[in-house]
This record gives C-alpha cells, sequence and structure tokens, in this order.
C-alpha cells in the first residue's frame, strides 16, 4: 500500500533505497514505476548522495550559487556511470591502458588537475611541462624548474623547491591579475622572466594550462619535505615546521620541537608529511605523530610496535570465476597473526581523507593502515586495535626488505592506490558504500585488485610517482622503446582515456605510470640521471636516484616527498611491461547502459544480477601509466 501516499512521502522513503531496490521495486510495481519515472531526477539524485557518488555538501554548495557542476546533471545516468566506475575500480570492468608521450622522458613528479584535464610533470633533468591528457598534447612548459623537483598542487596553486631552500609558487594564469599578487615575498626577476619566456612560446588565446609566478616563499631554515593541500603550505625542518598561507604568502604558524622525546623515542628521519586544516602529519623513521594545528600539541603518535599482530594477507585470488578485467584482478584478503620482525621499519607515508576523518598510512615492510574516525583515538573513544585495519602487501615473507614505493589517496572516493614492488594494487576503503549493495565484501569490508599487467619488479622498482583522482590514475613507467637498453630507463607517463561525462561531472578515470617515490623536500642534490623508473607518493620527497630519503637530509617522505628511493633493479623474473601502444581490453563490446522508465540496472559489482542484465552494464574503465591509458 506504499504507492498509495503521498507522492511526498513516498519520494522521501525512496531516499532510502538503494539502486539495485529501487530498480527491483519498479519491477515489481507498476504505481512504483510510474512514481520513480515521473520523479527520476529527484530519485536518483537522492540515491546518488545515498550511495555517496556525490557528496551532500558539494549540492548545498552548488543551491548557494558557490558552483555550477551540478546544475544540468541528468541523475540516473550519473548513478549508471559512477557505479560503472565503482565496479571498474574492483576488478568488473573491462580497461584501457595508454601512455602520454608528450610529457617527455624522465618523468619524475606528477600532478593531476581533473576539472582542467591537464597533468603537470616535473622530470629528472629539469623543467615542467603541463600537458592535456585527452590529446596528450603540451599546452605550457618551462626548463626553469630545477631538476628532481617535488612539486605540489592544488586550487590552481603549484610550488616546487629552487635552488636554494625557498619554495617557487606559481599560480594558473587565469585565476589572477599581476595587482592581486602579495606585497610580501614577491616573485623574483628569474621567475618574472621563465614565465615570460613561456607565454611566448607556448602562445594562446586561452592560456589554458599556463601558469605564471605568484610568490617566492623563503623558508626560515632548511627543510626536507613539504605537502600543500590549500591553501596551507607545510615544509618540515629537521625539528621544526613551518605552515605558510599560499594565497597570502604568510607564515602563520610554526610547530616548534617535533623530535622532542617521549616514552618511544623520537619522530626520526622525516619520511612524509601531510596537512589539513586540523592537523600535521609527519611519518618518521621511529613514529609517526599527529600535532594539532593552532598551538602544535603533540595529540597521537604510533610506533611499529603498536599496531597488531593480526593483519590481512592480500594474495592471489585462485577462485575459478573468470574476472571480467585483465588488468584490474580482485585479490583475496586472508585474516593472518605475524610475529613482529626483528628487522627495522618505518612510516613512508600517511594521507587525510577529504572529509578529514580518515588516515592512511603506509609503512616501508608493505603494511597498509586504514584508521576511519582517527579523531577517536585522541580522545580515548576507541582503540587503534578496534577501528584499524591493517592490509599486509608483503604476506610471502620470503623477503623482509622494504618493498613499499608509493602510496596515492583518491580525492573523494575513499579509494587508496598502493605501489610495492611486488605489483600496484587499489584498495576500496569504505565498507559503508559496500553495505548498500548485494555484493558486500567478506570481513574486514574492504576489497583490494592488482593492476595485473604492471607487475614486473624491475620496472616497479623504478616509479617515481603515483596519483589517483576520484576515476584515474597516473604513474610514471617504463617505455617498450627503452626495454633493449636497460640503462636508459626513460619513465614516461602513463594515463587512461576518460570515460564519457554526464552533467558536467566529471567521471574519467586514468592511470599514469611515474619513476619510484621520494621523498617531499626543498632541496634536491644534484644527480646524474639513473637507469632506474621513479615511483613516489603524494606529499614525500624527491630524492636522485641513489640517495637514501631516511638519511638525506634534503629528502622527506616516501610518496612524492617523502619516499627513500628504492635499491637498483634486480633481474625481474617476469616478462617485461605490455606494448605501450593504446591496448584494449578483450571482452563484450559496450552495448549501452540499461535505464528503462527510471529504473535504474545496476553493476553486477553493487548488486546480484542475471548474467544478461550485467552483459547490458558493461562499460569501458581507464587506466593509463607512463605514456599508458586504462579505461572502462
Amino acid at each position: 500500500m506504499l504507492h498509495e501516499l503521498p507522492t511526498e512521502i513516498a519520494l522521501y522513503i525512496a531516499s532510502y533505497l538503494t539502486l539495485q531496490s529501487l530498480r527491483n521495486v519498479s519491477l515489481v510495481s507498476r504505481k512504483w514505476h510510474s512514481i520513480i519515472t515521473d520523479n527520476a531526477q529527484a530519485v536518483y539524485r537522492n540515491a546518488a548522495i545515498l550511495h555517496r557518488f556525490i557528496l551532500y555538501a558539494d549540492l548545498q554548495a552548488d543551491s548557494s550559487g558557490q558552483t555550477s557542476d551540478t546544475k544540468q546533471i541528468d541523475w540516473s545516468q550519473f548513478c549508471q556511470r559512477r557505479s560503472q566506475i565503482e565496479r571498474g575500480w574492483r576488478g568488473k570492468a573491462p580497461f584501457i591502458a595508454r601512455e602520454l608521450n608528450s610529457t617527455g622522458k624522465f618523468v619524475h613528479r606528477i600532478k593531476v588537475d581533473q576539472k582542467e584535464k591537464i597533468v603537470m610533470t616535473t622530470r629528472h633533468t629539469g623543467g615542467l611541462s603541463v600537458t592535456d591528457y585527452n590529446t596528450d598534447r603540451v599546452l605550457w612548459a618551462t626548463a626553469h624548474v630545477v631538476d628532481y623537483a617535488h612539486c605540489e598542487y592544488d586550487h590552481g596553486y603549484i610550488i616546487f623547491n629552487s635552488q636554494d631552500d625557498s619554495k617557487e609558487v606559481w599560480r594558473y594564469a587565469r585565476d589572477f591579475q599581476d595587482s592581486q599578487i602579495p606585497e610580501d615575498f614577491k616573485p623574483d626577476d628569474s621567475m618574472v622572466e621563465a614565465s615570460r619566456e613561456a607565454a611566448q612560446r607556448h602562445a594562446s588565446p586561452t592560456n589554458r594550462g599556463h601558469f605564471r609566478p605568484w610568490a617566492l616563499l623563503h623558508m626560515p631554515e632548511s627543510t626536507r619535505a613539504f605537502r600543500f593541500s590549500y591553501p596551507t603550505l607545510l615544509s618540515a625542518g629537521a625539528n621544526n615546521a613551518y605552515l605558510w598561507d599560499v594565497p597570502t604568502s604568510r607564515l602563520v604558524e610554526t610547530i616548534s620541537n617535533i623530535q622532542a622525546p617521549n616514552q618511544d623515542g623520537i619522530l626520526g628521519s622525516i619520511c612524509y608529511v601531510e596537512v589539513n586544516d586540523q592537523y600535521a602529519f609527519f611519518c618518521g623513521s621511529n613514529q609517526l605523530r599527529i600535532f594539532a594545528r593552532g598551538g602544535g600539541a603533540l595529540v597521537y603518535h604510533l610506533c611499529m610496535k603498536d599496531l597488531q599482530r593480526i593483519t590481512w594477507d592480500v594474495l592471489p585470488d585462485n577462485s575459478d570465476e573468470p574476472c571480467p578485467s585483465s588488468f584490474f584482478q580482485p585479490q583475496r584478503l586472508h585474516e593472518a597473526y605475524h610475529v613482529c620482525s626483528t628487522s627495522r621499519s618505518n612510516f613512508v607515508a600517511a594521507h587525510v581523507s577529504s572529509s578529514g576523518k580518515d588516515i592512511a598510512v603506509l609503512t616501508a615492510s608493505g603494511i597498509f593502515i586504514w584508521i576511519p574516525g582517527f579523531e577517536r583515538l585522541f580522545h580515548r573513544e576507541a582503540t587503534l586495535d578496534g577501528i584499524a585495519t591493517l592490509l599486509n602487501f608483503n604476506a610471502s615473507r620470503d623477503n623482509v626488505r622494504d618493498i613499499s614505493i608509493y602510496l596515492a589517496l583518491g580525492e573523494s572516493n575513499e579509494k587508496a592506490a598502493i605501489g610495492t614492488r611486488k605489483g600496484l594494487f587499489i584498495v576500496s576503503l569504505d565498507p559503508e558504500i559496500s553495505k548498500l549493495t548485494a555484493e558486500a565484501p567478506p570481513r574486514p569490508g574492504l576489497s583490494v585488485c592488482r593492476v595485473a599487467k604492471y607487475d614486473n619488479s624491475r620496472y616497479l622498482s623504478s616509479i617515481t610517482c603515483l596519483q589517483m583522482t576520484d576515476t584515474e590514475i597516473f604513474f610514471n613507467w617504463y617505455p617498450s622503446s627503452e626495454q633493449s637498453r636497460p640503462t636508459q630507463h626513460t619513465q614516461r607517463m602513463m594515463v587512461i582515456p576518460p570515460p564519457p561525462q554526464h552533467g558536467h561531472l566529471q567521471v574519467p578515470i586514468h592511470i599514469v605510470p611515474s619513476p619510484q617515490p621520494q621523498p617531499q623536500h626543498a632541496n634536491q642534490v644534484q644527480a646524474p640521471v639513473q637507469p632506474v623508473p621513479v615511483f613516489g607518493m603524494e606529499g614525500q620527497n624527491d630524492y636522485p636516484p641513489g640517495l637514501d630519503p631516511i638519511e638525506s637530509s634534503d629528502d622527506d617522505e616516501m610518496g612524492e616527498d617523502a619516499a627513500p628511493d628504492p635499491p637498483s633493479p634486480t633481474n625481474a623474473e617476469e616478462a617485461g611491461p605490455p606494448p605501450l601502444a593504446e591496448t584494449h581490453e578483450e571482452g563484450d563490446e559496450d552495448e549501452g547502459d540499461e535505464v528503462d522508465g527510471g529504473n535504474f540496472v545496476e553493476n553486477a559489482d553493487d548488486f546480484e544480477m542475471d548474467s544478461e542484465v550485467e552483459d547490458d552494464m558493461d562499460d569501458e574503465f581507464q587506466v593509463g601509466g607512463d605514456g599508458k591509458h586504462l579505461s572502462c
């Protein structure tokens, strides 16, 4: 009798129904079918919020006129496409790999602006380039940037280390006038001249992808790692950390004595830093420390000995069930108990979620730690063992050396990309999303997929950067053209072409391979290019090959700036990487997404469906790398 309720009440009830339930109720009741069809925009808008395909806060901002991204969305199509993407991340849809050649060789660091569809790269040999990742065309470039520069990007500001201990801040050219540049720490003459030359060389009526100098921030002392999360730049020295407000070029806070000993010792050599509007995070060789902003109080610290011994070993899935994707292979999680190793490990990267509530941490030995609601630890509302999930990416224990290369966190979709010497992995982190589907994974509620065609140990060790957006992965990879010349690793960039967009909301998925991660740091020791591809994590320090990020005072995090350099490549036990030419997975052709009269046909990853319906849901899913691109 629910269909006899007033429409407003029926729609309110429908806002608590999953996409699969909406489909089912529409199939069994003509009146509910009519209600859903007649009110499709409202129904699927609510479904998008329920499934966390879009944040309610974003819709509120849109209604207040702060943004226009959601004004013309076909919500049923949007929900359908987002579900396709979720299926792709979980290995239930095919992919395409594509290589970006215009980024050039020896790619070191990668930053992505999904709204502008551009990718920014620095190289081992110096220079910064901005590329349209759809057309693989350079939009703007300058040779002004130093060798092995680490860079950070957010909200149109790109920041990289200069020759001295300064940080250069450049801003998207279309976003400001020269009269708006703050008086303090103005750009120097070399920055202005480099900007003028780049603008002339890449003249454009729209200035898309162009940057101009904004500030030259002089650090109070030599700093190792730095991380930018708009509007704050965190730059850490050996014992002090400095927080800058980038739009105003002001030093707004100093956190002193970050190495102060406690009952478990000192922080240790800094490998990585992270920051948001409430906390500053420091990954050290001995501890992970979290300091509160607005006073610098140490609110939490974590040691390796504090990690629970029960972890979830990430193992290949040996089931006979066929996998729709040959690129993303679902992995099996096996609960296991491991005796604490006597070998010393360290925290190499940490990323806080876009909500500010959860944190992801990676250790050098291959332990990934996901702590939802980490603030509960500060107030003793929960214990680490009670809320943290530990994934072990070195379950074989046949090699106890450090294997971690890079950690990246999705922008808003609760996904993590993890690079190790044993493979590239995608982790879907939010069990709540899984609970909305008919295929909720078993404990611990997380799912892991391996990027199967990029599993050569030698080339993995050479990755220097890995970036993840809502729908894409970017990393640099050893190109096939250089496979016969093992001393000439080129480290081009891999990318995934974007899938179709709906309602002006971007839903592409890209993967770009990169060289090995290096710690975040202000000044780089100049070194000749080594024949080792680079791979790194976001927020890590950049180290030239051969430098130890823990020992070097200029390097910080293992990710983009804080991770130590990987050891020299070993003899590969596997065949080389696939060709860098565009590669499509074999599989069913896209038959179109079914949205019939407001009835949403959900993908198999989220709901149980018969094989015919599931075939209709197959769509492209993209992944890319060092000049390569995967798409679904």
